[in-house]
């Protein structure tokens, strides 16, 4: 009965994501990955989308591999592509599991209440949820390269146990270890934090394991460590981030000094926004040590600092980043929730009761509400922004079939929040989503007609907002 539970909660949770994914209209770089870099030509195979990102890593940035999987899904059709973020979440929660638990198991076999909190944990604490999840290119950036980097890792988290090391030693011979060495490198080759934080824990892994535990390593051990460690070089010493970063520079409105303080504030809001599982990490490493579980479990603890590091660096890394995005967040996020499942599953196996049961279902009928809250708000937003755009589309392609090459467009109805994002032109012509929408129409500029009043509150802390009324008051403009 409780396998069947699991399955079915999977499935809605597949169902719910597929839908929104599918609802999210495409959105300022959805248009730009839709086109060949550097060109205002659409991408119509995969030869374009080669050609796209040989020019990409020379002139804007380094990740290749995200950006080739976004180009695929943005060729492969809206349908398929929203199938496949489905597939992708449930996946990241079967992965999140296992790496908490440090070994296979079947979907069905999962904890029910452990896979609850994976995703009560992701809804509530996931910054920029709907930019991360829902927006195809973003969620290529952030979204499939965590859950890629997460299956990659596990060998090594696996590595721990010494049933799995015997069978690591004996069975996976010369083919794993190049397998291991190519996907390390797309795994250093990812992103710029989960690179840095996955070569930095990794080699703090293998120095653990060759000194204190006297263990000899294994072949594939050593050459996904040299993949991940090239792939980052790959992609941190790439042209294209230089000239980005040149070019940041180059408007002479970046003090990298003053950029540290801000991004102090940054990761100061995002823990602030990670604090439910942040307080349940504090709390189950209590009992364990009350338990006196540290020393029984000595493997276990290190395997579980081993997956805590790796979203602490991803998180930490970003301080020094000439860009600190709230969506740059979502591997932090999730490590730590695959770390307090570690804690939960030990717990349990431990008979250590971490609530009582009245109080464990309490939470769980107050997350059921504001889920059923924010959800429906978020379903019913999507929809409207989708409408939104496809209302806009209709008018954009009029005026441009009368020939006009300056364009102004009205506002939308709709504002980013945690779960919707927006990514919207604005007023001045040199913004970034006006330059990508004025060369994928082949039109000169294209402008909103005014722009968001800026308020107090963080798009991340607004989870519920009213929809229909234009999202800021059109004035005259020169």
């Amino acid at each position: 009965m409780t396998s069947n539970k699991t399955f079915i909660y999977l499935l809605l949770w597949f169902i719910f994501i597929t839908v929104c994914a599918y609802i999210m209209p495409y959105t300022a770089n959805d248009y730009r990955y839709m086109m060949i870099e550097g060109t205002n030509d659409l991408v119509t195979n995969f030869g374009d989308i080669l050609l796209s990102q040989y020019r990409h890593y020379f002139d804007w940035g380094g990740r290749t591999p995200p950006h080739v999987l976004a180009q695929s899904l943005l060729l492969s059709g809206k349908y398929f592509a929203a199938l496949c973020q489905g597939v992708c979440y449930i996946t990241l929660i079967y992965l999140i599991y296992i790496m908490a638990l440090g070994k296979k198991i079947r979907v069905t076999d999962m904890n029910l209440k452990a896979v609850a909190f994976i995703t009560i944990g992701l809804w509530l604490c996931l910054r920029a949820y709907g930019e991360v999840i829902f927006m195809l290119v973003t969620s290529c950036n952030y979204f499939y390269t965590t859950t890629f980097i997460l299956a990659f890792l596990l060998p090594y988290r696996f590595s721990l146990s010494s049933v799995e090391n015997t069978v690591n030693s004996k069975e996976h011979g010369v083919v794993f270890a190049l397998l291991m060495f190519i996907l390390g490198i797309i795994s250093g080759w990812c992103n710029e934090n989960t690179g840095f934080a996955i070569c930095a824990t990794t080699f703090l892994l293998l120095c653990y394991l060759f000194f204190i535990k006297k263990q000899k390593l294994t072949l594939w051990q050593i050459t996904g460590f040299v993949g991940m460690c090239i792939g980052f070089l790959v992609l941190v010493l790439s042209p294209g981030n230089g000239a980005r970063l040149h070019q940041m520079e180059s408007t002479g409105n970046f003090d990298y000094f003053a950029h540290i303080f801000h991004a102090l504030g940054i990761y100061g809001l995002t823990l602030l926004e990670c604090l439910p599982i942040l307080i349940a990490l504090i709390y189950q490493l209590y009992l364990c040590y009350s338990h006196k579980l540290f020393k029984k479990h000595q493997d276990f603890f290190v395997g579980f600092l081993y997956v805590f590091l790796v979203g602490f660096l991803a998180l930490t890394i970003m301080v020094f980043s000439p860009n600190f995005p709230a969506r740059s967040s979502a591997p932090f996020t999730i490590f730590v929730i695959s770390a307090n499942v570690a804690l939960y599953l030990l717990l349990k196996q431990e008979n250590v009761k971490v609530m009582p049961k009245t109080l464990m279902y309490s939470m769980y009928a107050v997350f059921g509400i504001y889920f059923l809250v924010t959800s429906s708000n978020c379903i019913y937003g999507l929809n409207t922004l989708n409408q939104d755009m496809a209302k806009r589309t209709e008018l954009v392609q009029e005026k441009i079939a009368k020939g006009e090459k300056n364009l102004l467009v009205e506002p939308l109805t709709v504002e980013t929040s945690r779960y919707i994002f927006v990514a919207d032109v604005r007023v001045k012509k040199d913004f970034y989503a006006n330059l990508i929408m004025s060369r994928y129409y082949h039109i000169d500029s294209i402008q909103r007609s005014c722009d968001y009043v800026k308020t107090f509150t963080h798009s991340d802390l607004i989870i519920i907002q009213d929809f229909g009324t234009p999202v800021c008051q059109a004035t005259k403009q020169n």
